[in-house]
């Protein structure tokens, strides 16, 4: 068997050396692989794990309390996104430089000072949002306020889980910094879920978001942990010479991307509870959505292995070798998700049925949320890029009228059509925002950022 397995890999990774062709310089075909498949591991991993924790938490608390689960931590991973304060993008375009630098010093205290902002952003967020949900008379947030205060404590967790999930892949730690995001927070929320239920106790919706809470905290003690064993850096004497004010300057254009980004993809949810749509639809909504998510995993493995790979390439002034690795792997993703996303349609309400039979109800949705998806990746990881190579601004100011015009049909299409609204609203945001990265990428730099990408000298 275990013969088997080695010959399997070794003929996978012949073909896909074949596919990136000849243009790619070994070494980058080979961490870009071998990243790959750890990668693609922990993502296989984290969609079955989510797969469980969705179904348990949808069968325990019932079509209303899943719904209620899903919108408060649509709030919360949206104000989670701004505690981190693009710190976690920062790592990613930093750590590389050092370690290629052989500077621990200054990783050290990059470290240091990076987790102590982290820190202190999210404490400073999670006080605001829990005093917003109980003061502010918004939709989905004042009526459900004593769930977003203790769903609230876990963004201090996240986001010092976050930054050091990504300084660890920044290293090269590719494995080492995914696998508490992907694995193990997903394992102990459930963990934690199958303990308190052997014990006889009933989990609502209330229990499941503290249960969910008390994960985050787990999993930012193991990536501190994992930082601690991995890069070996503890014991060395930090540098003193911190750049920390153009940190702070590029950290903002971070965070707003990121910010943007989140708002741009989940603030569906958020409306949905605004216009007061029974709890029941966003639970259809939510599931249909995740199953949409896992569609991406190829995406995803391509653009947490090749982000710190663009850095490294276009501040090497490799532009052309850019261009080529940029538009295989995209053609790569694209093709991989054309095929999931066929399965999902062809099979969608069996698909949902596994949730209870009234999630069939979310079947179109899932179809339009499908193909978002596919348009995006049409385009490729194009924001990723453009903030490895210093175009965060272009990023920035695409997201705020993809979100502009997100907003707009949110408003417009939810209260007519519902659901389906939100998700036509969705495409229609998401639409814009690719097709203006992909111009933005084309004259700053040359980049064709699409699956028909060529270089212009």
């Amino acid at each position: 068997m275990a013969f088997f397995h080695f010959k399997m890999k070794k003929s996978i990774l012949s073909y896909l050396h074949k596919i990136l062709g000849n243009e790619l310089d070994a070494k980058i075909k080979q961490a870009f692989l071998k990243g790959s498949l750890s990668s693609l591991f922990l993502q296989a991993s984290l969609s079955i794990l989510t797969f469980l924790i969705t179904i348990v938490v949808a069968r325990l608390t019932g079509d209303k309390g899943f719904g209620i689960y899903t919108l408060v931590f649509t709030w919360v991973t949206i104000v989670s996104a701004a505690a981190v304060f693009g710190l976690d993008d920062l790592a990613l375009r930093q750590m590389p430089l050092y370690k290629a630098n052989e500077d621990k010093s200054q990783a050290k205290a990059f470290l240091i000072w990076g987790n102590k902002a982290v820190l202190f952003s999210g404490l400073i967020s999670a006080i605001i949002f829990s005093l917003a949900a109980f003061f502010l008379p918004i939709s989905g947030l004042s009526e459900y306020s004593e769930y977003h205060f203790y769903a609230a404590l876990s963004i201090p967790f996240f986001v010092i889980m976050h930054f050091n999930q990504a300084a660890l892949r920044g290293w090269g730690k590719l494995g080492s910094g995914q696998i508490v995001e992907k694995i193990l927070q997903p394992l102990f929320f459930l963990g934690v879920l199958f303990f308190v239920y052997l014990l006889g106790n009933q989990i609502d919706d209330f229990s499941a978001i503290v249960f969910r809470t008390v994960s985050f905290f787990l999993a930012a003690a193991a990536a501190l942990y994992l930082v601690y064993k991995k890069l070996n850096i503890i014991f060395i004497k930090s540098s003193t010479s911190l750049n920390a004010k153009h940190w702070r300057k590029t950290c903002f254009y971070f965070m707003l991307s990121t910010l943007l980004y989140s708002i741009n993809t989940r603030i569906d949810i958020v409306f949905l509870g605004i216009f007061e749509i029974e709890p029941e639809k966003i639970a259809y909504y939510n599931v249909a959505l995740k199953f949409s998510d896992i569609a991406l995993i190829p995406y995803l493995v391509i653009c947490t292995v090749s982000t710190p790979m663009f850095s490294s390439l276009y501040h090497q002034n490799r532009k052309e070798e850019l261009q080529a690795f940029y538009t295989k792997i995209t053609r790569i993703s694209a093709l991989l998700i054309a095929l999931i996303i066929t399965v999902f349609i062809a099979l969608g309400p069996w698909f949902l049925s596994w949730y209870g039979t009234s999630f069939k109800a979310g079947f179109t949705v899932l179809v339009l949320l499908c193909i978002t998806k596919l348009v995006h990746v049409f385009i490729g990881p194009a924001n990723y890029l453009l903030s490895m190579i210093g175009q965060e601004r272009a990023v920035t100011k695409a997201l705020i009228l993809s979100v502009i015009i997100n907003i707009f049909l949110q408003f417009l299409l939810i209260p007519p059509f519902g659901i389906e609204g939100a998700a036509f609203a969705t495409l229609g945001g998401l639409l814009f925002f690719d097709i203006s990265l992909a111009f933005s990428a084309y004259f700053s730099s040359g980049l064709w950022v699409s699956v028909f990408g060529k270089f212009k000298s």
